[in-house]
């Protein structure tokens, strides 16, 4: 047992979700960006089909009945799978012609019948209560028992107060008040609605098949013991001891396919809420698939229904949810019962709609409505009288079926109801079908079917219903069980009988009885399919041409009909009176009889004239009437139309003589009063317009000439022609299909005027867009020039203060040779500091031109961290001790791709500016791996960086003036760092916090461990080694850095030959060892001339030599390595130099 709360809160919850999702849907709707009109949504709202009886009963039937349940299920899907071309023609009709229901099609059909309404819409209230009282039953017991002790009886309260159903009724006449009475137009869709009943069919379904699949797999150890117990079990069970097919199933299947569309929530769902027939295809498998899922699981349910509750004495229609609920599934037993109130509410909401639009429509409001004006009232407010009207209905018909709920509520099987309904709206089908495929059908045939078959429905099946409940019983048998040999129940046999006479008796008086004029032309409505049009048949009239002359005379006048045979006769020949009409001639007179009465009227009045069918006077009076008020009206109609049209509109017959006009049509050619007049010649007017200067240059008589050749020869024409007033008129002539032309004039003088002011306007545009584009350009060069002016600068600027600082650094590297006191060392010490500054600052300058230039690039390739980071540690281990900070490494054995020398600046810059701006505390150097890249991060404990000034820190000379800091620098070191990591596509970032530290980021791609190639060890012998007696060549230009080369070199022991240009060169006399020279000399000589001079004097191209500049340019080294010699950049490092020169003259 549940407790109550929980499933009213449930409950509640629910109802609150259906308001919401109509209330978004109406909302949607109303913005223009609906939800409905989609072809899933469409199909799903058809499963609304699917009651409490296909969600309860099915179960329930087939545990009572076998395999008769799948008969509603089959039905509708061999009806969508045969007949959907069928349901397409419906909804077209239905939307052309504005229908509201089931009700109002079938009486429209039949030529508008009031009283065939009237009985449609008895049979459907007959139909649905006993099916809205299904639904309300199916939810109580559900309800009940849910909430009450297992096992305990369920039965209809005896105060209303206390029934479920009493609560449910009044949710839903609210619901279906609120969305389903908006508009007073019922055939507009409800898109709310419509989006909350396809919610609810997703509901049901998930609920049902929930419920199934834990029953075959919970309940058994596979899906296939269900079916192996229930036969050792219940060998009796009716699945499998009836007969899959039987007359019982055949009729149950016919049933369901009618219900499909004769069902009124079936045809207001399937018909008046389609947004468009394209949906149908969707519909013709989303549908078929859903009652696919939903049968699925039917048969299951009941074999473990039987097996588990049955000796309990559970009802078979409430195994869904006791089937759960004993077996301690509460949850899903839940589920299920929201499942089955989705089934029923939705069944409810769409037939309380369309069953109370044809009360309402075919009722009430025409008796309304004929009281009002037998009395003399003017209807007033009919927007209120037609909701009010319609939302009474909704709650008479919601709380009558309440009434019958608990009137013959007890009936014990779910199914019996909702076949009992089933079979009272099955006689729609007869008038429905045939009125869609036989023309013949007529309105008497569709009353006495509908009539009968009713009348026995009534008598054999809903009364025998009602008087049990009475407590009186009819002991007689009506029903002859082996009736013509085929066993068949009391339902199936009534349900037989009443289609027999049904269609019988429609048949019968359709044949017998004649259709009037109006049924005819709806009947050729209803029953064409609309297919591409082919030859004309050939008539079977056998009429002369006096018959036809007659007909026309009646309908059009002896002028019209006069003027009708003249313009025959004219294309074929003499037509006598007392001749056979040709079908040629039957053919025109009909189309020119449906130009005024209408096509439908035209062929129904050639049929009955001229064919020798029988017409009622009445109908001929009053189409006769109908098409002379046309005739006359017709031309006050075209004036009055012509008035309203904003251009001038002139109309000539085929003799070229005008006929109809408006008044802006003599504004604009301004005629003289009384010019202008119905037959007067249009070539007198093209004439008149000539002579005044309105039809251009030229002779008049030319110029009238060749307008009248255009109208002779029917050709459309179109031009424009400034008239002398300066007004623009734009002409435009079509000519009509029997004759003449119809010509627009328009007064297109603004446009023209806005036209040619926006040339000019375009002009004008055009040239200053020139002129700013060519201003652009120049901006554009001159800053192009100006960046690379920059660069030659700072590359100029570069290597004329390297050569300088160059000599200093060799000057101080000889002195380091030297034997200093302390005093003189710490001296030492500071210029080299300082020079190693000055070094910084240059290279740094140096870099950001080669970086913004595009001359210096990335080399990718795998590099091993563990071996970049050890150096890094050493040597930042001793800045940082010297400080007083800890430094800690964490290495990873991991791979990179990467720049070796550009990912090495950047670590060290990273590491640089944390020592330089920590104070106390230590630096963090580490790695982290995250999936197929890897985070190289320092964090320090510094005085952080302002979240403001965060991004600051990469732009050039830029530097944050906070704490205590040296001097050194520009604030380029993190504008490089940012370049290159762009550059090779590695991700840098910060994050800081002010007074605790900074953590810089660099992201790279990880990679496989490459094989190392082992160091070649350097001996300490030849590091320190003297290059006693080596013959040194040397050359360059600046005299200091000549003498700065000349001491280190000799504080090495070498034998030197210093020159400064290339003639002292030649006059080299020894054979050097090795050759070192700048690359730019005097004039246009380089370094690499005078070295490749040397070789050739002394013929031998093996001799070493290292080209030594300042030059940042990438071709000059790699010009030197063409050559065969060696590079070193300056500001040159003594080290380097020697361990270079060491490995040269070993070699």
């Amino acid at each position: 047992m549940i407790p109550t709360w929980q499933l009213l809160i449930l409950s509640l919850f629910y109802m609150a979700v259906l308001f919401f999702i109509a209330w978004y849907g109406d909302k949607r709707a109303i913005k223009g960006n609906p939800l409905h009109n989609r072809g899933l949504v469409y199909g799903l709202s058809l499963a609304v089909y699917c009651t409490s009886w296909t969600f309860y009963g099915a179960v329930g039937q087939a545990a009572t009945s076998g395999w008769l349940f799948l008969a509603i299920y089959v039905g509708p899907i061999v009806f969508l799978a045969l007949f959907w071309p069928l349901l397409e023609r419906i909804i077209r009709i239905t939307k052309e012609k504005r229908l509201t229901s089931i009700a109002d099609f079938i009486a429209t059909r039949y030529g508008r019948d009031h009283g065939l309404a009237i009985l449609v819409t008895f049979v459907a209230m007959l139909g649905v209560i006993p099916y809205i009282a299904l639904q309300l039953k199916a939810v109580s017991i559900t309800y009940e028992l849910l909430t009450q002790p297992l096992g305990m009886p369920q039965s209809i309260p005896e105060f209303i107060l206390q029934d479920t159903a009493f609560y449910i009724s009044v949710a839903m006449a609210i619901f279906v008040v609120i969305f389903g009475t908006r508009d007073i137009d019922a055939s507009e869709q409800h898109p709310g609605i419509t989006l909350a009943i396809a919610f609810e069919s997703v509901v049901k379904l998930v609920a049902f098949v929930a419920v199934g699949l834990w029953a075959v797999t919970a309940l058994y150890d596979t899906p296939g013991d269900v079916v192996r117990l229930a036969t050792k079990t219940t060998p009796e069970h009716p699945l499998f001891s009836s007969n899959f097919i039987s007359v019982s199933f055949l009729l149950q299947t016919l049933l369901a396919g009618f219900a499909i569309l004769c069902l009124p929530r079936q045809f207001q769902v399937s018909v008046i809420e389609n947004e468009s027939t394209d949906h149908i295809q969707t519909a013709s498998w989303v549908f078929p698939l859903y009652l696919a899922l939903m049968m699925l699981f039917v048969a299951p349910l009941a074999l473990s229904g039987d097996l588990f509750m049955k000796d309990l004495g559970f009802s078979p229609d409430t195994y869904l949810i006791s089937l759960p609920l004993t077996l301690g599934q509460e949850g899903l037993a839940m589920l299920a019962f929201v499942g089955g109130a989705s089934a029923a509410t939705g069944m409810i909401i769409v037939a309380t709609i369309a069953v109370s639009t044809m009360i309402s429509n075919e009722l009430i409001l025409p008796i309304i409505f004929r009281r009002q004006q037998r009395e003399g009232q003017k209807p007033e407010r009919v927007n209120l009288l037609v909701l009010t009207v319609r939302r009474l209905v909704i709650c008479l018909l919601i709380f009558s079926s309440y009434l019958f709920y608990r009137l013959a509520g007890e009936l014990e099987s779910l199914a019996a109801i909702g076949l009992l309904s089933f079979a009272a709206i099955a006689q729609f089908a007869p008038a429905l079908f045939g009125g869609l495929l036989w023309q013949g059908a007529n309105r008497q045939g569709a009353i006495a079917g509908i009539l009968g078959g009713t009348l026995v429905w009534f008598q054999l099946l809903f009364w025998p219903l009602i008087s049990e409940q009475f407590g009186v019983q009819d002991s007689q048998q009506l029903v002859p069980y082996d009736f013509l040999g085929f066993d068949m129940d009391d339902f199936s046999f009534t349900a037989i009988l009443s289609l027999v006479v049904n269609l019988t008796l429609f048949i019968l008086f359709s044949v017998m009885s004649n259709s009037t004029v109006r049924e005819r032309m709806l009947a050729n409505d209803f029953t064409s399919v609309r297919a591409i049009p082919q030859r004309r048949p050939k008539t079977s009239f056998n009429c002369t041409v006096d018959d036809v002359r007659v007909v026309l005379e009646r309908i059009l006048g002896a002028d019209k009909t006069d003027g009708f045979f003249r313009d025959y006769q004219a294309f074929h020949g003499l037509q006598y009176d007392s001749s056979t009409a040709s079908d040629d001639l039957l053919h025109d007179a009909e189309k020119l009889l449906a130009s005024v009465v209408g096509a439908s009227s035209a062929k129904l009045i050639f049929s009955t004239m001229l064919g020798g069918e029988q017409i009622q006077l009445k109908d001929l009076t009053l189409l006769a009437s109908e098409a002379s008020n046309a005739f006359s009206m017709s031309r006050d109609q075209l004036q009055a139309a012509l008035e309203n049209i904003r251009q001038g509109v002139s109309v000539i017959d085929k003799d070229l003589n005008l006929v109809a006009w408006n008044s802006r049509y003599t504004e604009l050619f301004n005629y003289p009063t009384g010019f202008i007049r119905v037959g007067k010649s249009i070539e007198e007017i093209i004439a008149y317009n000539a002579m005044r200067g309105f039809c251009g240059d030229g002779e008049v008589d030319a110029q009238v000439q060749r307008r009248m050749a255009f109208l002779r020869s029917s050709s459309a024409h179109e031009f424009e022609r400034q008239l002398p007033n300066g007004v623009v008129v734009s002409m435009q002539g079509h000519p009509m299909p029997d004759g003449g032309f119809v010509t627009s004039f328009t007064d297109i003088t603004v446009h023209r005027q806005a036209e040619r002011a926006l040339r000019e306007a375009n002009v004008s545009l055009e040239r200053s867009v020139e002129k700013r584009t060519e201003e652009l350009d120049d901006l554009a060069s001159q800053l192009i020039e100006a960046n690379q002016s920059k660069n030659r600068f700072l590359a100029a600027t570069g290597h004329d203060l390297m050569q300088p600082l160059n000599a200093a650094k060799l000057f101080a590297s000889t002195l380091q040779q030297q034997n200093l006191n302390d005093h003189q060392q710490g001296l030492l010490n500071h210029l080299e500091g300082s020079l190693q500054s000055a070094e910084d600052v240059l290279s740094h300058l140096v870099e950001i031109s080669k970086l913004d230039s595009g001359t210096m690039e990335a080399k990718p390739r795998p590099v091993s961290l563990k071996a970049m980071l050890k150096p890094l540690r050493d040597e930042f281990s001793a800045l940082a001790q010297d400080r007083n900070l800890t430094l800690k490494v964490r290495s990873t054995d991991a791979w990179v791709i990467s720049d070796s020398h550009w990912l090495r600046r950047i670590i060290q810059n990273f590491l640089a500016n944390a020592i330089r701006y920590t104070e106390s505390g230590g630096i963090l150097l580490g790695c982290r791996k995250r999936g197929d890249h890897i985070q190289i991060e320092v964090w320090d404990t510094g005085i952080g960086i302002p979240d403001d000034k965060i991004n600051d820190v990469f732009r050039e000379f830029k530097r944050l003036n906070q704490g205590k800091q040296d001097s050194k620098g520009l604030g380029l070191g993190l504008a490089i760092v940012d370049r290159m990591a762009k550059q090779m596509g590695h991700p840098v970032e910060v994050m800081s916090r002010l007074g605790h530290g900074t953590c810089f980021r660099i992201t790279l791609p990880l990679t496989a461990p490459q094989e190392e190639m082992p160091k070649a060890a350097v001996s300490s012998s030849m590091q320190g080694a003297s290059f006693n007696a080596i013959k040194v060549f040397c050359i360059d230009n600046d005299a200091e850095v000549l003498e700065g080369m000349k001491a280190l070199l000799s504080s090495w022991e070498c034998d030197i030959f210093a020159v400064a240009n290339e003639d002292a060169a030649d006059k080299v006399e020894t054979k050097p060892q090795i050759m070192l020279a700048d690359f730019q000399l005097d004039g246009d000589i380089t370094g690499l001339d005078v070295m490749r001079r040397v070789r050739q004097k002394f013929n031998d191209d093996t001799i070493p030599g290292i080209l030594i500049t300042a030059d940042p340019r990438e071709q000059v080294a790699h010009k030197a390595k063409q050559d065969g010699f060696h590079f070193l950049s300056k500001p040159l490092r003594p080290a380097s130099l020697r361990a270079l020169m060491r490995r040269l003259i070993e070699q």
